[in-house]
């Protein structure tokens, strides 16, 4: 298992302009499938340290920090909802250019995961 501190996991972190909100995610690229890893509540991107390097060795990863979780914009007057937090992550992808997927979630994830699921299933852009 790798251990890292929060200032290891952060300090390479990318930033997502959304909708006026500066999104945080944690990004390894190569030339392998993505996964994206959307984590629980209430926490963030750093659930998925300790197993982040063993991941590299298979996929490219894409780790954002849900808008109101970890280093992204808690905006007072946002109305949250598994479908924002949806729209947010999509965007993220699209921005990327990431058309293909795998998901890794748990807890709150799972059920924005789900969502993500719900829209890409019939969406010929994606192949999740």
């Amino acid at each position: 298992m790798e251990n890292c501190s929060l200032d290891q996991w952060y300090d390479p972190a990318k930033k997502f302009e959304w909708k006026g909100h500066s999104i945080r995610y944690k990004e390894h690229q190569a030339e392998d499938e993505t996964l994206l890893l959307i984590h629980g509540f209430p926490t963030a991107s750093y659930d998925w340290c300790k197993i982040w390097k063993p991941l590299t060795e298979r996929f490219s990863l894409i780790a954002p920090d849900m808008i109101g979780f970890g280093y992204s914009d808690k905006p007072y007057n946002f109305p949250y909802s598994i479908m924002k937090q949806a729209n947010m992550i999509l965007d993220l992808l699209s921005n990327k250019g990431v058309t293909s997927f795998h998901i890794l979630a748990h807890d709150y994830g799972d059920t924005v995961a789900q969502e993500i699921l719900a829209r890409t299933n019939y969406d010929p852009k994606f192949d999740v």
